[in-house]
């Protein structure tokens, strides 16, 4: 697992993050967006996209997209989706995307249900460590599914190496026997 200390305290003597998808910003609030884009690009994490709605976001991923959503939970605007509203929208179209909600509100309640729906973390955004919070957060679901990707190629690896195992006795008592 990455060791985190380096990371926040010296972040220029690192190599660019190689993430196994592209980070997605979703906020109404242009400088927050701008500043947590700054942030995680500080960071070396290069691979950002940012949209300032949900209907912006939606309109253009695709399931086969590799993607990590963080995203606000309230827009604003009763016109627009909140993030609960995306969340849903995401799990309707079965999208493999994790979630990491972002809200103003500090509320035990709200996170719980924001968990609840779907969300693989939730923070508030009034807390001075909110982007060391998210960037933690990004690095630990990026190693999840590296090793998850690891297991899938390993056990791949293993039913073809069966597979020619039996093949291979096959033929061997084929020519034995012929």
């Amino acid at each position: 697992m990455y060791e985190l200390y380096p990371l926040i305290s010296n972040p220029s003597s690192l190599e660019t993050k190689e993430l196994l998808f592209t980070v997605t910003l979703v906020d109404d609030d242009a400088l927050y967006l701008a500043q947590m884009k700054d942030y995680l690009q500080s960071m070396k994490i290069n691979k950002i996209e940012c949209f300032n709605s949900g209907e912006e976001f939606l309109a253009v991923v695709k399931e086969s997209d590799k993607r990590l959503v963080v995203c606000d939970l309230d827009f604003g605007s009763s016109g627009l989706m909140s993030g609960f509203d995306i969340l849903d929208e995401i799990r309707k179209r079965k999208l493999n995307i994790p979630v990491i909600m972002l809200s103003g509100q500090d509320k035990l309640a709200i996170a719980v249900q924001t968990l609840m729906k779907g969300a693989v973390d939730y923070f508030f955004k009034g807390m001075e460590n909110t982007f060391t919070s998210v960037f933690t957060s990004i690095l630990k679901i990026n190693e999840l599914q590296r090793l998850k990707k690891n297991e899938k190629d390993y056990i791949t690896t293993l039913v073809i190496g069966s597979i020619i195992s039996v093949i291979v006795i096959g033929l061997l008592i084929y020519n034995l026997y012929k």
